[in-house]
């Protein structure tokens, strides 16, 4: 132990790291989970905005604590400000948890298929330090 704190260029953490040559916490984004987004039937021109939406797409996730059906909603727009729906209620708390808490997530649209009148779009769900 007297060797790590003599260390004059770094705290013990950082030499504790270089020493084990382990990556540093959130040195890369953290896949969080995989699910599909809830109320694409209730957006309003849907049908012409599908055409539009591409696998590999980055969405926005913003928290709603106001919305008065659930206290942990998350909506989920495109890069260009338009709401394509909801984190599913069933996967919300901890999300809303973590954003809540500062830590910033994004989506991942991962693929997209109609199914009758619904377009039901997947996506994957990623927290990063950027």
């Amino acid at each position: 132990m007297n060797e790590l704190s003599k260390n004059p260029s770094g705290s013990l953490l950082q030499t504790l790291h270089a020493e084990l040559q382990t990556p540093a916490p959130f040195s890369a984004d953290i896949f969080l989970l995989r699910t599909e987004i809830a109320g694409t039937t209730h957006v309003v021109g849907i049908e012409e905005l599908e055409p539009f939406l591409h696998p590999g797409d980055r969405l926005e996730l913003i928290r709603v604590p106001e919305n008065p059906s659930d206290p942990n909603a998350i909506k989920i727009f495109t890069r260009d400000r338009v709401k394509l729906g909801y984190v599913p209620r069933k996967d919300n708390p901890v999300l809303a948890r973590l954003m809540d808490a500062g830590k910033l997530l994004y989506a991942i649209l991962a693929e997209k298929a109609w199914q009758a009148d619904w377009l039901r779009i997947s996506i994957e769900i990623w927290m990063t330090e950027d």
